[in-house]
């Protein structure tokens, strides 16, 4: 039992005194304790994180096996195989489908797709059976990539670490921040505070603290210094008593013990040790110093002999002259244990011609032996230092003589320090003649820079490289010379670095072309070769890949690096040597033309550069074809800078882009200024919007079979100061390209609901009109745009069945996944939605099964080709009949003869919105329709 007790009294771990600290030892049982509560918090977010995600996947996916199903079934039932391939290719375009299989009911392959290259390991899979009411027509199989899954799972995981990591640090500091405010800095003062005490220093006291620990501490330490103060006090009193007593004493015995008083005084008192010795060298007298050295008691040692105490090396010095000084020093260990060097100066004296006595003066000398070996072994360290460091170093005396050559010589320049030792004059051999001055200098104390002079040596093997020289002047303490120290740094790397990034600085990182700052340089280059030079011409090409963006978004990001890699490397090879080549950013090239024997020699090189291009590139896989629009500026010009020359470029590239793409114009002055007028355009558009000169018109949308006005949509317009009426379709394409549209939009719906909301409030017959509000494409990209518009029908109160949002297909499907949502919002709140101008994008009508519409808007170019062919009437029927299929109302555009009303109302179009009926109106011509003073459509 007792042996149990033992065992669980030893400490797990042991610490000498004074390694352990309260402070360090709680900080870190804190920052444990907090960290593993850290850590298992972040673990727990983790794994609940990384199941919500695979949720987030597997509703996903319910979702598209339900839309997959809708959308599928009747082009099975209907055998319409393209509109299947349509919708089937619509979502395989989803880079989340790896795999989509539809099979018919009698097991044959409607439609495989598997995406070639994709490793899906645990994929999310569907498959569902497709029915007819009772009857079974196929099946619908897919697998979704779980690639997005991981990526955001490693980000998750990464996050997650980051935050412990960062958490456990930062409680940390603070931690080590807290202690030592409130427990190493009073100790330290405690600490001081002692040591002026021990010092003798009793008039030290405590200032109060601030907390009661410490207080009680401090005032228990003033107290005992006030006592020690005072017991010393009475100590200094009875010691005068005794001096009194002692003086009474010795003057009574003064007569006789003066002569042994003086003789005692020298030898007692003083700091050497001293002994005497009889023939038989044993001790016969000592003073209490050598006693210390020994480290015995006098009386021990008296009688002793002398080698028993000091060894025999000791006694046989003493014997070797009868007569004379003996001086000699030798190291023992004394009692103590102590390595004690000692030198001894002993002397005879002869009592009578028989008896020799022998005495000695012994003094410790272990200080100064400890400190000639302290001299020796810093000696031998800065040799040392100086012998390995890494940099070449030498000293050269004010003579030229070399006084020292660190070994690191040979590595820099291949040659031994024996050889650089005959002279100064042989690094000066290896450096570069027009770096020699430099050196030159440096002998004599003169040098360039602090931060070293950058010069190039010739190596023995024939290398040049790089060396860093600095130094300064070596001064006695008298203030003469002893020379100069020199250092060489091999900075050759560094040098390469530079040399590098300088590179990098004026390069493209992805296809090694010039930069735009390089380009720049170049055009600024070639505009002062034209001032200087008579007949010299340059041109600046201007270029911009043709939907470079679709190859980005089908095929990836790092297809469309490479494609820009090849593009690169084909401007190359299309051009001179003295020519420029550089990626301004993006898929955007500029070509700097120099030394053209004539300006239209550009367009000559420019149409080699588009053969080139026209050639399709082969990329992992994929033969790609590209094509570039490109604006061209030839000298001679009145521009001179190269930002006003790349501007116009620019001015005349997007000329030649909305000519049809694959296009090049050469820049004038008319584009500019219709660059000037479109930048005037948007100002003045900016402010009308503040100064209230919009307005919005409504046209009609009418029942082509009641002729009844079921609502209206609204137009804006523009009421230009100095223009007049300025129509939309000049403004709103340039409103869309600068991002203006998101105001304009703003203000439209805004003026809408507000107009609307007051027809309510005045006009019976107003309550159930639907105001139709177009949503461009850039506005619908707003991720914003629906709570905007539920503020604003919150903001006047007006129902949402009053409003309908007219959206075009490509917007929507520009942008599917985000528009499923918006659109799902928006007729969840009662909001009614249109797709508009239907026909001009590139969805097919089994891609709308998918969204939630209420109503098709067949474009105006369909309706006005009724009358040119049957095969015209046909398509607007076909868009009819499917879009009832899929139980959507339609409205036909530009209804502009009765013909054409009597064709849409035979083929079932509901509504229509035309001249015919009415053109657009303004809010005085509504409000008296509103009231019955006009009737619409006689």
């Amino acid at each position: 039992m007792s042996g149990h007790n033992t065992f669980l009294k030893k400490p797990y771990f042991r610490f000498k005194k004074g390694e352990r600290s309260i402070s360090r030892d709680l900080s870190a049982c804190i920052v444990f304790a907090l960290a593993v509560i850290i850590g298992v918090v972040t673990a727990y977010e983790y794994f609940g994180r990384s199941h919500m995600l695979r949720q987030e996947v597997e509703d996903k996916a319910d979702i598209y096996i339900e839309q997959l199903t809708k959308s599928v079934t009747f082009p099975i039932w209907n055998f319409d195989m393209v509109s299947l391939q349509h919708v089937c290719s619509a979502y395989t375009q989803n880079d989340q489908f790896a795999k989509l299989r539809i099979i018919d009911v009698n097991g044959d392959v409607l439609f495989n797709f598997d995406r070639v290259g994709e490793s899906n390991e645990d994929p999310v899979s569907r498959t569902r059976e497709l029915f007819i009411g009772k009857e079974k027509i196929g099946s619908v199989n897919f697998e979704l990539s779980n690639k997005a899954y991981l990526r955001n799972l490693d980000w998750i995981l990464f996050v997650s670490s980051f935050t412990f990591l960062t958490s456990v640090a930062v409680i940390y500091v603070i931690t080590g921040l807290l202690l030592d405010y409130f427990i190493r800095r009073p100790m330290l003062r405690l600490r001081k505070g002692m040591d002026k005490v021990a010092m003798g220093d009793f008039s030290y006291r405590f200032a109060e603290f601030r907390y009661t620990e410490l207080l009680e501490i401090g005032s228990r330490f003033n107290r005992m210094t006030e006592e020690i103060a005072s017991r010393e006090k009475r100590l200094e009193e009875i010691n005068e008593v005794l001096k009194g007593e002692v003086y009474k004493r010795e003057k009574a015995a003064a007569s006789s013990i003066k002569s042994e008083k003086r003789y005692r005084a020298l030898v007692e008192t003083t700091s050497e040790g001293f002994l005497m010795v009889d023939e038989s060298q044993v001790l016969i007298d000592v003073n209490p110093a050598f006693c210390r050295l020994i480290g015995l008691p006098r009386d021990e040692v008296l009688g002793s002999n002398l080698e028993s105490l000091l060894g025999p090396f000791a006694s046989e010095k003493l014997d070797e002259n009868g007569v004379g000084d003996h001086r000699f020093e030798i190291n023992f260990t004394n009692h103590e244990g102590r390595d004690i060097d000692i030198f001894i100066h002993a002397s005879n004296l002869y009592e009578n011609d028989f008896a020799k006595i022998i005495f000695a003066f012994v003094t410790d000398i272990s200080s100064y032996k400890r400190m000639e070996k302290a001299l020796r072994s810093s000696e031998e360290e800065y040799r040392t230092i100086a012998d390995y460091t890494f940099d070449w170093e030498m000293w050269i005396g004010p003579t030229g003589i070399v006084k020292y050559v660190s070994p690191s010589c040979e590595r820099i320049s291949g040659f031994a320090k024996d050889y650089f030792i005959e002279g100064a004059s042989k690094v000066e051999m290896l450096l570069h003649k027009n770096d020699r001055e430099y050196w030159q200098n440096a002998l004599i104390g003169k040098f360039q820079s602090n931060d070293g002079t950058d010069l190039r040596m010739f190596r023995k093997d024939g290398l040049m490289r790089w060396v860093s020289l600095s130094g300064h002047q070596v001064l006695a303490d008298d203030g003469s010379s002893l020379g100069v120290r020199i250092s060489l740094r091999d900075i050759t790397k560094r040098k390469f670095m530079e040399k590098q990034l300088q590179y990098e600085a004026l390069h493209d990182p992805l296809t090694g072309l010039a930069n735009r700052t390089l380009c720049c340089d170049r055009i600024l280059k070639s505009v002062e070769r034209s001032r200087r030079r008579d007949g010299y011409y340059y041109a600046v090409v201007f270029m911009d890949l043709d939907r470079f963006k679709v190859i980005n978004d089908s095929l990836g990001h790092n297809i469309g690096d490479k494609l820009l890699v090849k593009v690169s490397k084909r401007l190359l090879q299309s051009v001179r040597d003295l020519d420029t080549v550089s990626r301004f950013g993006g898929d955007e090239f500029i070509v700097v033309l120099e030394e053209l024997d004539k300006p239209r020699e550009a367009i000559r090189i420019v149409r080699r550069i588009k053969e080139s291009l026209s050639k399709p590139m082969l990329v992992d896989g994929h033969k790609i074809s590209i094509a570039a629009s490109y604006g061209i500026i030839l000298s001679p010009t009145s521009y001179d800078k190269p930002e006003e020359l790349i501007q116009n470029a620019n001015v005349a590239m997007h000329q030649a882009k909305e000519n049809g793409r694959d296009k090049m114009k050469v820049f004038n002055r008319r584009m500019l200024d219709k660059a000037m007028t479109a930048m005037r355009l948007e100002r003045d558009l900016r402010a009308g919007i503040i100064n209230n000169e919009l307005y919005l018109d409504y046209q009609p949308i009418y029942s082509l079979e009641s002729k009844e006005v079921m609502g209206f949509e609204a137009l804006v317009r523009w009421n230009h100061p100095e223009r007049g009426l300025v129509m939309p379709g000049e403004f709103i394409p340039m409103a869309e390209e600068s991002g203006l549209i998101f105001e304009l939009g703003r203000w439209v719906i805004n003026e809408a609901c507000r107009e609307v909301k007051g027809w309510i409030n005045n006009y019976e017959s107003a309550r159930e009109m639907v105001i139709s509000i177009n949503i461009s494409g850039r506005q619908f990209s707003q991720a914003t745009l629906v709570d905007n518009i539920f503020s604003t029908l919150e903001k006047y109160e007006l129902p949402p069945h009053n409003i309908k949002i007219e959206i075009t297909e490509t917007a929507i499907m520009e942008r599917a996944n985000q528009a499923v949502k918006m659109l799902t919002r928006l007729k969840s709140a009662g909001v009614f939605v249109s797709i508009d101008d239907f026909g001009t994008g590139y969805s097919s009508m089994s891609n709308l099964q998918e969204f939630p519409l209420d109503q098709l808007k067949i474009d105006l170019s369909f309706v006005q080709k009724m009358s040119q062919s049957p095969e015209n009437v046909e398509i607007v029927k076909a868009i009819i009949n499917l879009a009832h299929n899929l139980g959507l109302y339609v409205v036909a555009e530009g209804v502009e003869t009765e013909p054409q009303e009597t064709l849409l109302r035979n083929m079932g179009c509901e509504f229509g919105q035309g001249y015919l009926f009415s053109k657009p109106m303004r809010i005085a011509q509504v409000e008296s329709f509103l009231n019955g003073d006009t009737i619409l459509g006689e």
